[in-house]
């Protein structure tokens, strides 16, 4: 039983794989590989590697997947010790009625041939995956359903739940539209008097147009427009961004985000015209580094925004 328990391990860390180039052959979508899987994706950490692949022996600690758009893909699986393993494959995802889970069928060409099955759901910037290997079969195997959800991968007709069930991210897409409201999410310092701000929401777009509308307390509307530019920082998620608002006063803001799934915290200040003593967040010191005279001011001007 535990040769077959270890091997089933492997074979779902490699099915996950071949499902990472996720590309959509569904008959009612006209554009080939449309399929909202496509792109980079990374599941790192407790809560996002699926359980089976973090634990030993294989000790998986970070998967990066990207799926083309010409339906293959490559995935790199990084354990604890720093060794990578890459995947590449084929696939073919259907949808099903009634659920926006949606069925993969993954036909793995390396570092091994095998064909796997399993399902996967898309929010946004993150999505949910589960697979198992079907060819060759494993004895008192079956695959995950979309009837059934996340969790339903079967040993001997007993679902093994959140065993083999991954969560992946897009780090770094600023674009859409942004919600950040209430104790916890908005910044303390715009929270508190004299501003009272109780709600933004922000909608960054493709073309480097923004638009935020901020609510106080008292439900009066202010809308600020501008336009922005990001950059990335190597090594690490954590970008950095200069804002030009143009609306309703000009001015030029810098800070840093990062953009994690459906999550974003968010720390800027202004800095054209200057404010005496205050100097911009930096990626290299992270979130709450805005400084007044040297000092860091902590979580005052973080933000924490949920795509809608």
């Amino acid at each position: 039983m535990k040769k077959l328990w270890i091997g089933i391990i492997a074979l779902a860390l490699g099915a996950w794989v071949t499902g990472c180039s996720d590309s959509d052959d569904s008959s009612t979508d006209p554009t080939p590989n449309a399929d909202p899987i496509v792109g980079t994706w990374t599941s790192e950490g407790s809560g996002y590697v699926a359980p089976g692949l973090a634990a030993a022996p294989f000790k998986v600690k970070k998967i990066v997947a990207t799926f083309n758009t010409n339906g293959s893909y490559t995935v790199i699986s990084t354990d604890s010790s720093n060794a990578n393993v890459t995947y590449k494959g084929t696939f073919v995802a259907t949808e099903n009625a009634g659920t926006t889970i949606r069925t993969i069928v993954l036909t793995q060409t390396e570092p091994t041939t095998v064909t796997s099955t399993g399902i996967y759901q898309v929010d946004k910037n993150q999505f949910k995956y589960e697979v198992i290997q079907t060819t060759p079969a494993i004895a008192g195997i079956s695959a995950p359903t979309a009837a059934e959800g996340f969790g339903s991968t079967k040993y001997n007709g007993f679902k093994l739940g959140v065993t083999w069930v991954q969560t992946f991210v897009k780090y770094g897409n600023l674009t859409g539209s942004w919600i950040s409201e209430g104790t916890g999410n908005v910044a303390p310092g715009l929270a508190a008097a004299p501003f009272k701000v109780k709600k933004i929401a922000a909608t960054f777009n493709t073309n480097g147009s923004y638009t935020v509308v901020s609510t106080d307390s008292s439900n009066a509307n202010v809308t600020y427009k501008g336009t922005y530019v990001a950059t990335e920082n190597a090594g690490s998620t954590i970008k950095t961004i200069i804002l030009t608002q143009t609306e309703p006063t000009t001015v030029t803001s810098t800070g840093i985000f990062e953009a994690k799934g459906n999550s974003l915290t968010y720390e800027v200040i202004q800095t054209t015209p200057a404010i005496a003593g205050i100097s911009a967040p930096v990626f290299s010191e992270g979130f709450g580094s805005t400084k007044y005279n040297g000092f860091k001011l902590g979580i005052t001007w973080v933000q924490k925004f949920t795509l809608q």
